[in-house]
């Protein structure tokens, strides 16, 4: 990928640029597997590795490499078991969420990326470059950034002066979805300038009829963050749809969204594929495999992974019993037991709402709870006993010591860990010595950056410390 302003000096937020792609890949990769390597799991046995107990589960058997003269073999063994390919990014218009900051004048605005400006310049002078035509950005956002600029110059909003704490429009984000459908979310100071916004909104809505979602945040604090908790609906839908792979997320104003679509439909599909293993894997049995996705967001993996209610063959309600042909005596969805029971848990009550939304949308079995995800599994797991799958996608601070701790002592035979940052995962790993790396994958979620991510799925190969 090409870029004018990195050549130039204004914006170096794609600090590996000057690096090829592809090696920038085969390095994170690299750093990756020397990071993990002590924590992958290592096979004795057959070609499989696998056994089963006399319950008829399907275990790994597995140990820790401990001979000094073993480790480099076992190592290499390792790693060409363990590592899938990795998931890579196209290198430009991959980016589905545009945040800019606002400088300048209300006639002249800048639409920059926070922190970005010319290098060595004043740092209060940061985020006055314009970067609206930003090559990360999938066709279209550069146009309706234009048209944005438009609006704040004939609303007459003045940006908003960090120094001074004056001006009125902070930021504007531009979230790309399904059918290159938009949604726009302007941050405002107060709610001084809205009716003035709302005036000239429909001109922009008239020429970029894409745009499905206005909203304005309104964010008072003189505080570096992005929004502030008042969110008003200005024009459209409530939420965005965004397709991921095998996933139509509902995108709200407020929702976290992976910001790379393609790479996060492959993430959404790996774990789902990881997940159909370990069904698959299992022995006969008679209630729903149950799977626990914490931290769960707008739902990406907890939807993934559920399954429509049992049926005559198409998994859906509306193919049973409609032909001269149907076995009337064949179970209806209503009757059937679910093959799966997938429950979502997440902090945000914004994020659940969507989750909740998208779940009815695809017709498919979730639960979702606005509640605490430590908090959660450790009463649910007192009430109702260990789930089978445990997916965890924490925030970059990784997964608390409490949570990591009921892990370890809850006897979860499969644990997958979806990070966006490899040390902490490293840290989590240490404090769950039972588990080990079984599949391992780079994501290259953000290219040409030092941000990379990995999801491993992790199998118990003994009893907790």
């Amino acid at each position: 990928m090409r870029c004018d302003h990195f050549d130039a000096g204004t914006c170096r937020s794609c600090t590996l640029l000057d690096l090829p792609h592809g090696e920038q890949v085969r390095d994170a990769d690299a750093a990756l597997r020397e990071l993990l390597a002590p924590f992958l799991i290592v096979r004795d046995g057959d070609s499989s590795g696998r056994t089963r107990d006399s319950s008829g589960r399907t275990e790994d058997r597995a140990r820790v490499a401990t001979d000094a003269d073993a480790l480099p073999r076992q190592a290499d063994r390792a790693r060409d078991d363990v590592w899938c390919a990795p998931l890579t990014s196209a290198d430009a218009g991959f980016r589905n969420r545009a945040k800019m900051v606002v400088t300048g004048t209300a006639i002249a605005p800048i639409l920059g990326i926070q922190g970005q400006g010319q290098v060595g310049a004043d740092p209060a002078l940061l985020g006055t470059e314009d970067l609206a035509d930003c090559p990360l950005y999938p066709p279209g956002v550069e146009e309706l950034l234009e048209h944005v600029r438009t609006l704040i110059r004939r609303a007459q909003v003045p940006p908003y002066d960090a120094a001074r704490h004056r001006g009125e429009i902070r930021f504007v984000h531009v979230t790309v979805g399904a059918d290159d459908r938009m949604m726009l979310r302007l941050v405002l100071r107060s709610e001084r300038a809205l009716d003035r916004i709302r005036e000239h909104l429909p001109r922009l809505l008239e020429a970029r009829p894409q745009v499905a979602v206005v909203s304005a945040n309104i964010h008072p604090e003189h505080v570096a963050t992005l929004e502030g908790e008042q969110e008003i609906h200005l024009a459209g839908d409530e939420f965005l749809p965004v397709t991921m792979g095998p996933v139509t997320l509902h995108a709200r104003p407020r929702s976290f969204l992976q910001t790379n679509t393609a790479v996060a439909g492959g993430l959404y599909a790996q774990v789902a594929d990881w997940v159909d293993e370990v069904a698959e894997n299992d022995a006969p049995r008679d209630d729903p495999l149950r799977i626990w996705d914490l931290y769960c967001g707008v739902g990406g993996f907890a939807l993934a992974c559920a399954r429509r209610p049992a049926s005559t063959g198409t998994g859906t309600g509306s193919d049973v019993g409609t032909g001269p042909d149907t076995d009337t005596d064949a179970a209806s969805p209503a009757s059937a037991p679910p093959v799966r029971e997938v429950v979502g848990v997440e902090i945000s009550e914004q994020a659940i709402i969507a989750a909740r939304e998208a779940a009815e949308a695809a017709g498919v079995i979730a639960t979702f709870h606005a509640q605490d995800a430590t908090a959660w599994a450790i009463a649910e797991a007192e009430r109702t006993g260990a789930p089978d799958v445990v997916i965890v996608n924490p925030p970059r601070r990784g997964i608390s010591a409490e949570l990591a701790a009921w892990i370890e002592a809850s006897g979860v035979p499969d644990v997958v860990y979806s990070s966006c940052n490899p040390r902490t995962l490293a840290r989590d790993l240490a404090a769950m010595p039972s588990y080990r790396i079984d599949r391992a994958r780079l994501v290259d979620m953000f290219p040409h950056t030092r941000h990379d991510e990995v999801v491993v799925r992790l199998t118990r190969i003994g009893s907790p410390a």
